[in-house]
């Protein structure tokens, strides 16, 4: 492979009208922006995640924490951003420290997209500008930090395994790669499962290419990779027996076209499927090119993971969205894999294109996180009238039918703001053997005291209305009640509104 040209399109014929390869690093920072005005990063999970790092960074020595959550260290294929978290927040505080690892998840995705198709092609080509927007994919707005870390490392990795120092060298890559395959294992599992799918399509074609029979080919393949199972290996063998967590939602077609047309998943669901299909138009168009090229081991990759996507079930093993979080890298590696050979003037275009689609998508997404920073701050505001300390339940109130309308929602887990700015308890928390390291112990709560408690239907749907039939059932330990109406607000029995924010609301039990 010769180095890498400084352009940034391919150059077809004459010399590319636009010279930004070396600014590569610029289209980095730019795809930070949308995270640097909210307080905290607007992310599905990220308060419930931000509120075990509370737990876990206190140890104990709380004793309003400690009455209600434990933290018990062990050996997870979960913990990259709670290892990352020990070396931020001594340094930065928690909120800081929380928001510095999202602004560095979507930093390394974005950088990886780029530096590995500068190792598949050697140069950034301008289908890659169609994938940047990506980092901001499902997954991240969902909030799965530790997946979305692992990804983007992996995305980086693939670059550094497929480059021709590393191609040079197989005993050296072999070494390297056992220990960065252990960091993504530990950082995730199904982020480290990615990684094995993306280098075992790459050493396949690798060596199918060079004329080898498939089955030679296949073999070579798994043997030159074998140093990436390494991890699951040795994690079997550590003393670590989780309760058996469920698997199911298998073949639900509907949640998959859902999920494919969304995969940029924000604010405006108009704006995120023509979105989604500019991505699929422009994969099928240069795929079919005639006068460009694909990288036969990332085309592999791509399509491995769409297969996948179709046979993954929606839950494995307790963690949910497993098929849709394949669907950011599945579209990015098949954007990149492309190599479109063009004229001047058309390379010139397609540059501009790529850039106008990174900007508009950039802008939309800075727009959405800032009017949900404003929202979070105004529920939170009836935390103020929230004794220190309190046994509290929280509700959100969805209106019917909420699968669609949630997934636009990044306001579910507010619950766990009580926790983090007045050590209250919340009943949003994760608990899951051998998925979570924080164990919840407060019976008086129960059964309103963990994920996914916290989400009710707040509307008559088939009679009766969910949220009233469960604050109805709340124990009489628990003196506070906190509803986020999504649907409208309807008048609580045995209950009175003590603070009231937009459609956020604090009650306190009738005596």
């Amino acid at each position: 492979m010769t180095g890498p040209p400084k352009t940034l399109s391919d150059p077809g014929k004459g010399t590319a009208p636009l010279r930004l390869d070396r600014w590569w690093p610029l289209l980095v920072l730019l795809a930070i922006v949308p995270l640097l005005y909210p307080t905290v990063p607007p992310l599905t999970d990220l308060p419930a995640h931000m509120s075990r790092f509370m737990v876990q960074m206190d140890g104990g020595r709380t004793p309003e924490l400690a009455q209600w959550y434990s933290f018990h260290w062990n050996l997870l294929p979960n913990l990259g951003t709670d290892l990352l978290i020990y070396a931020l927040e001594p340094a930065l505080g928690l909120v800081p420290g929380v928001k510095t690892i999202v602004i560095l998840i979507v930093a390394l995705q974005t950088a990886g997209y780029l530096l590995l198709a500068r190792a598949a092609h050697g140069r950034v080509t301008a289908t890659t500008l169609f994938a940047l927007p990506l980092a901001y994919g499902a997954p991240l707005q969902y909030g799965f930090l530790n997946f979305s870390l692992t990804t983007a490392l992996a995305t980086l990795s693939l670059a550094l395994w497929i480059s021709q120092p590393m191609r040079a060298r197989p005993a050296l890559r072999y070494a390297l790669f056992t220990f960065i395959a252990c960091v993504l294992w530990v950082g995730h599992l199904a982020g480290w499962a990615v990684f094995c799918v993306m280098v075992g399509s790459c050493e396949l074609v690798a060596r199918y290419v060079q004329g080898r029979p498939f089955w030679k080919a296949l073999s070579g393949g798994f043997l030159a990779s074998s140093c990436l199972l390494i991890p699951q290996v040795l994690g079997m063998l550590w003393p670590n027996t989780p309760e058996h967590l469920p698997t199911h939602g298998f073949f639900r077609l509907g949640e998959k076209v859902y999920f494919l047309t969304n995969v940029l998943m924000d604010r405006w669901s108009p704006f995120d499927v023509v979105s989604a299909f500019v991505l699929a138009i422009m994969i099928a168009m240069t795929w079919r090119s005639k006068t460009g090229t694909v990288h036969k081991g990332l085309a592999l990759g791509a399509i491995v993971l769409f297969g996948l996507f179709w046979l993954l079930p929606g839950w494995v093993y307790g963690s949910y969205f497993a098929d849709m979080r394949l669907t950011p890298t599945m579209f990015a590696l098949a954007l990149i894999a492309a190599r479109p050979e063009l004229p001047r003037k058309q390379a010139r275009w397609l540059v501009l294109a790529g850039l106008a689609f990174f900007g508009v998508r950039l802008a939309g997404t800075t727009v959405s996180m800032a009017m949900w920073d404003k929202q979070f701050k105004r529920e939170i505001a009836v935390l103020d009238a929230l004794p220190r300390g309190s046994q509290l339940v929280s509700f959100r109130a969805l209106p019917c039918r909420p699968f669609i309308f949630q997934s636009r929602l990044r306001n579910m887990h507010t619950a766990s703001f009580a926790l983090l700015h007045r050590h209250a308890f919340a009943n949003d928390q994760f608990s899951m053997s051998g998925g979570q390291l924080l164990t919840i112990h407060n019976p008086a709560a129960a059964p309103f005291d963990r994920d996914p408690s916290s989400i009710e239907i707040g509307e008559s749907c088939q009679g009766s209305v969910p949220v009233l039939d469960s604050t109805a059932r709340i124990p009489a330990a628990i003196p506070y009640l906190w509803i986020v109406w999504h649907a409208p607000e309807l008048d609580v029995p045995g209950w009175k509104a003590v603070a009231r924010s937009g459609t956020s609301v604090l009650y306190r039990r009738k005596r």
